[in-house]
Protein backbone atom coordinates (compact mmCIF):
# COMPACT_ATOMS: atom_id res chain seq x y z
CA UNK A 1 0.00 0.00 0.00
CA UNK A 2 1.13 3.45 -0.98
CA UNK A 3 1.83 5.53 2.39
CA UNK A 4 -0.68 8.67 2.14
CA UNK A 5 -1.34 11.57 3.98
CA UNK A 6 -5.37 10.73 4.16
CA UNK A 7 -7.94 13.73 4.37
CA UNK A 8 -11.04 11.32 3.55
CA UNK A 9 -11.78 7.51 4.44
CA UNK A 10 -15.08 5.98 2.72
CA UNK A 11 -17.28 3.08 3.98
CA UNK A 12 -19.36 1.37 1.87
CA UNK A 13 -20.66 -1.76 2.31
CA UNK A 14 -20.00 -4.85 -0.15
CA UNK A 15 -22.73 -6.99 -0.03
CA UNK A 16 -25.23 -4.33 -1.08
CA UNK A 17 -26.96 -4.47 2.40
CA UNK A 18 -26.90 -0.61 3.92
CA UNK A 19 -24.84 0.21 6.94
CA UNK A 20 -25.76 0.41 9.99
CA UNK A 21 -26.77 3.49 12.24
CA UNK A 22 -23.09 4.64 13.13
CA UNK A 23 -23.22 8.04 15.02
CA UNK A 24 -22.33 5.84 18.32
CA UNK A 25 -20.19 3.74 16.83
CA UNK A 26 -17.67 6.33 14.99
CA UNK A 27 -17.96 8.37 18.31
CA UNK A 28 -16.38 5.70 20.17
CA UNK A 29 -14.04 5.04 17.26
CA UNK A 30 -12.80 8.57 17.35
CA UNK A 31 -11.97 8.54 20.92
CA UNK A 32 -9.75 5.63 20.49
CA UNK A 33 -8.25 7.16 17.87
CA UNK A 34 -7.60 10.71 19.81
CA UNK A 35 -6.25 8.10 22.23
CA UNK A 36 -3.70 7.20 20.40
CA UNK A 37 -2.98 10.44 18.57
CA UNK A 38 -3.92 13.39 20.48
CA UNK A 39 -2.49 15.63 18.73
CA UNK A 40 -5.03 15.04 16.23
CA UNK A 41 -7.47 15.78 18.86
CA UNK A 42 -11.16 17.45 17.20
CA UNK A 43 -9.34 17.50 13.56
CA UNK A 44 -11.60 14.82 12.79
CA UNK A 45 -15.25 15.16 11.26
CA UNK A 46 -17.69 12.34 10.38
CA UNK A 47 -20.82 12.04 8.42
CA UNK A 48 -23.33 9.56 7.31
CA UNK A 49 -25.61 9.06 4.27
CA UNK A 50 -28.94 9.14 5.28
CA UNK A 51 -30.67 7.19 2.59
CA UNK A 52 -29.37 3.64 1.91
CA UNK A 53 -26.75 2.16 1.48
CA UNK A 54 -25.54 4.79 4.24
CA UNK A 55 -22.15 5.46 3.14
CA UNK A 56 -19.89 7.22 6.33
CA UNK A 57 -17.16 9.26 5.36
CA UNK A 58 -14.44 10.49 8.06
CA UNK A 59 -12.62 13.21 6.92
CA UNK A 60 -10.49 15.97 8.46
CA UNK A 61 -11.73 19.65 8.87
CA UNK A 62 -9.95 22.95 6.89
CA UNK A 63 -7.40 23.37 9.95
CA UNK A 64 -5.64 20.04 9.27
CA UNK A 65 -4.21 19.16 6.01
CA UNK A 66 -4.02 14.95 6.47
CA UNK A 67 -3.68 12.47 8.64
CA UNK A 68 0.34 11.17 8.42
CA UNK A 69 0.78 7.70 7.45
CA UNK A 70 0.80 5.94 11.02
CA UNK A 71 -2.31 8.09 11.84
CA UNK A 72 -3.95 7.03 8.44
CA UNK A 73 -3.19 3.31 8.41
CA UNK A 74 -4.21 2.83 12.43
CA UNK A 75 -7.74 4.83 11.90
CA UNK A 76 -8.32 2.51 8.78
CA UNK A 77 -7.45 -0.75 10.51
CA UNK A 78 -9.85 0.57 13.33
CA UNK A 79 -12.99 1.48 10.59
CA UNK A 80 -12.09 -1.66 8.68
CA UNK A 81 -12.73 -3.76 12.71
CA UNK A 82 -15.65 -1.20 13.14
CA UNK A 83 -17.45 -2.10 9.76
CA UNK A 84 -16.36 -6.10 8.39
CA UNK A 85 -19.12 -5.94 6.25
CA UNK A 86 -18.12 -2.78 4.22
CA UNK A 87 -15.01 -1.70 1.94
CA UNK A 88 -13.02 1.33 3.87
CA UNK A 89 -11.16 3.60 0.93
CA UNK A 90 -8.33 6.29 1.77
CA UNK A 91 -8.07 9.20 -0.09
CA UNK A 92 -5.19 11.80 0.15
CA UNK A 93 -1.99 12.87 -1.21
CA UNK A 94 0.92 10.13 -1.60
CA UNK A 95 3.19 10.78 1.14
CA UNK A 96 6.77 10.06 0.14
CA UNK A 97 8.89 7.94 1.72
CA UNK A 98 12.04 8.58 3.22
CA UNK A 99 15.31 7.08 2.29
CA UNK A 100 18.31 6.88 4.33
CA UNK A 101 21.24 6.70 2.86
Amino acid sequence: MTPLKVVTFWVRPLEGQPLPEARALLEGLLAIFYEAFPEYAGVLTFSQSPRPPGYVFVYVNQGCTGLLPMAGRFLQELLQQAFPQGEVRPYGRVWPELRSE
